[in-house]
Formats: structure tokens, sequence, C-alpha cells
């Protein structure tokens, strides 16, 4: 990403070149937060010289590229003077993100469906862009792989489906020709989660078949293509 600006004595005010970093990292912060949906996202951007010294003059106008914006709290931006003649210096902007994010409404434990009444949206600073939930939708229905707390805002990483049956657990096997409906009893021979096909015994037969899972304790054969 660079960032062009006239030249306007840019050598002489060092203020100026700070204002431009900080301004081009501030648009590749709105950039990322755009793309991963983040509402209302709140900017704290500082940009410091790695090399705190009047730049040399420069006949063309800056530009300011990024060069290392894998952690917000610390990237990497450079002042470029383009020309045979140029010359580079390295920026660190330090920036804090903050947004309307999903949070946990009420202590939930781990591999639980989540409910609505489980979820709030708040503001949280966040120290990943990319994981944060901002949708209640986008986790309901969903359990998280660890204990959430009150007000812990929820990352996108610790989601999943629900397992809705257990290795040991009864099921029903139900399957459907036309408008024909036969069930049977089977015991799931391993955990499987919602559209999951996993190994099921027919207890009346002992015949094993691969099963779907529909919901929970249901499952149906996988020849019959999902219903």
């Amino acid at each position: 990403m660079a960032v062009a600006v006239p030249l306007v004595a840019l050598a002489t005010v060092p203020a100026r070149v700070e204002d431009m970093v900080e301004r081009a990292a501030r648009d590749w912060l709105a950039g990322q937060a755009d793309a991963r949906g983040l509402a209302e996202p709140v900017f704290e951007v500082k940009a410091v010289a790695q090399l705190p010294q009047p730049l040399p003059p420069c006949a063309e106008a800056l530009t300011v590229d990024a060069l290392e914006t894998r952690s917000a709290a610390r990237m990497r931006f450079a002042v470029v003077c383009p020309g045979t003649d140029g010359w580079q210096r390295e920026w660190t902007v330090r920036a804090a993100v903050s947004a309307l994010v999903v949070v946990a409404a009420r202590d939930v434990p781990a591999n639980r469906a989540l409910q609505a009444e489980d979820l709030a949206v708040e503001r949280r600073r966040l120290t990943d862009l990319a994981g944060a939930v901002t949708l209640p939708e986008d986790a309901i229905a969903q359990s998280s792989n660890r204990v959430l707390r009150t007000g812990q805002a929820l990352h996108a990483r610790w989601l999943s489906a629900p397992v809705l049956v257990k290795r040991g657990d009864s099921v029903t096997i139900r399957a459907r020709n036309g408008g024909v409906e036969v069930s049977a009893a089977g015991e799931a021979l391993e955990n499987g989660r919602p559209r999951q096909v996993v190994r099921v015994r027919n207890t009346t037969t002992g015949k094993v078949i691969r099963a779907r899972v529909l919901q929970e304790g249901l499952v149906e054969p996988e020849s019959m293509g999902g219903s």
C-alpha cells in the first residue's frame, strides 16, 4: 500500500511526515476492518520514526509503504522518496482498534450450543481483527470449545457446530422412501456434528451403516442423500 502526498517542505516539517504515516496506517486498518465486517471501528494510532532525525530533501512526492502489518499493536511503515537519488525511512506504528463485537452475556459452559440469551454486543478492544465475531447470528447454535465468562469477547476459532450425537448414544435411524418412513433403533459408534456422517450400528440387526446426523439423537442412512 502506498500513499502519495505533495511535497510541501516535508523534510523540514517532521510532524507532517508523522501525520502522513498515521493516515496511511488508519487507511490500512479501516480497509481491514471493513473487509471483516467490524461494526463502528475506532482506531488509535501513533507513529514513531525508527531514526528520529531530519529527513533529507526530496525532489518528488513522498509515499508511504506498509512493510509489516501482522499485528496492529506494532506495525512498520516506510516513508519513501522515489527516484534515482531517493531514500527510505522506516516508522513504527502502534495502533489500538476497538469495535462492537459479540460477547458472552453470562457464563456459558464449553461445548454447549449457544442461544440468543447467552450473547450480547458490546465495544471491545481487539488484538486480532480476523477473529472477531460481529453478529450474534453467526454464533447462535454454535458451541465454544472453552468456557465463556460474562463479558468475554468471542473468537471465531473457538466456535464450531455442537456435537449432537456422541459415541455410545442411543439414536433413531430414520429412512424415507417416497411417502414411506421407517425407523430403527441404533447406537452411535462415534461423535457427530450436524450433517456429519458417522458410523451407526443397527441394534436389531447388528449391521453397521454410515449415517448422517440430522439432530440430537436422530440420523439417516448416508445413501438417503440428505433430507
